[in-house]
């Protein structure tokens, strides 16, 4: 790609030979004369001055160490990922429903959607313009799959839910599965998930994470969520516009979580509570009350030697005794 046309489609200013093409990214550190690759900071100084690099997308404070052809950018992390969907196109299936796939006769399929192969799909589905569905995918009755959707194959839809437009739904997830709602009288009796799901627009959900539809109310994924792998989200949980959940997390039933949080991988939420906007939470954090105010958040003990950590764990184990001594000491002053 010409760097000229690369540089009018990401809206950057370029200094160099406007007609040099690169081919594909790299890292700063290897990328070549045919390779387009990024600096976010001066931290990276010393390998930008040494690159080797067809074009540098660099913020404007490292520009003068740029040693070719370089694009300026507020952003370099941000342009790089537009560029790496400019340099490596994805391949798109053909527009249609694949003969073997199965298609209820009230469902509803854009003509430029692509079904593939062996895909289940239930009455009154709705399927939006550009969607795209990969082999093996199942969309219970009263589905609705906004524009330019893809689900990847084997995602599995339950009845009445809906995911709108430009979404990605990675291999695995399950989309409206039973909420874990039970009633116990003697023996454990379920209770009749009613809600849905609903996911709003350019919402990425990874693979084998699983989205529990409702008990009455809806699960609710707002706009802009982005969604890692292995993640648990119970029913009746709501989470606000353009927060960021990292793989494994367990998120309970009826908990709210505001927009623009970030939630590290390993985190334990449990249920019922509400947390603002803006919320930091690092890696394995585990929370047992509502957070009404943003910022960064831990907990956890950070990892030790084992010699280390078994010395910490006996001394924890003493606090209590610990405490009641202190306690003593100052009766006895007073």
């Amino acid at each position: 790609m010409k760097l000229a046309d690369l540089a009018s489609a990401l809206g950057l200013e370029l200094h160099g030979d406007a007609q040099y093409e690169v081919q594909r990214l790299a890292p700063i550190a290897t990328a070549s004369s045919s390779e387009l690759t990024f600096v976010v900071n001066a931290r990276y100084k010393d390998q930008l001055k040494s690159s080797r690099a067809g074009a540098i997308i660099v913020p404007a404070s490292l520009a003068e160490h740029a040693p070719g052809n370089y694009l300026v950018s507020t952003n370099p992390y941000a342009s790089y990922a537009k560029a790496s969907w400019l340099l490596n196109p994805e391949e798109k299936p053909t527009m249609g429903v694949h003969g073997s796939a199965a298609v209820a006769p009230s469902a509803q399929i854009s003509p430029s959607a692509a079904i593939g192969p062996y895909c289940v799909i239930g009455e009154r589905v709705q399927i939006g313009d550009g969607a795209i569905l990969g082999a093996h995918c199942v969309l219970g009755a009263d589905v609705r799959i906004g524009a330019r959707t893809q689900l990847f194959a084997r995602v599995s839809i339950y009845h009445d839910c809906v995911i709108g437009d430009e979404g990605r739904v990675q291999s695995g997830a399950v989309i409206g599965a039973e909420g874990f709602g039970f009633a116990f009288d003697q023996t454990w009796q379920p209770i009749h998930q009613t809600g849905r799901v609903v996911i709003g627009n350019k919402v990425h959900v990874g693979a084998n994470t699983t989205i529990d539809r409702g008990a009455i109310d809806d699960t609710v994924i707002a706009d802009g969520v982005i969604l890692d792998n292995q993640i648990q989200i119970a029913h009746n949980v709501r989470i606000g516009e353009n927060t960021a959940i990292a793989g494994c997390v367990g998120i309970a039933g009826s908990t709210s979580i505001g927009a623009n949080c970030q939630i590290g991988g390993a985190c334990n939420i449990v249920g019922h509570l509400t947390i603002v906007d803006g919320v930091v939470l690092n890696a394995t954090s585990y929370v047992s009350q509502s957070i009404d105010r943003p910022g960064r958040y831990s907990s956890g003990m950070p990892l030790q030697t084992s010699g280390d950590w078994k010395r910490s764990f006996v001394i924890l184990s003493k606090l209590n005794d610990l405490l009641k001594r202190v306690r003593q000491l100052e009766r006895t002053d007073k």
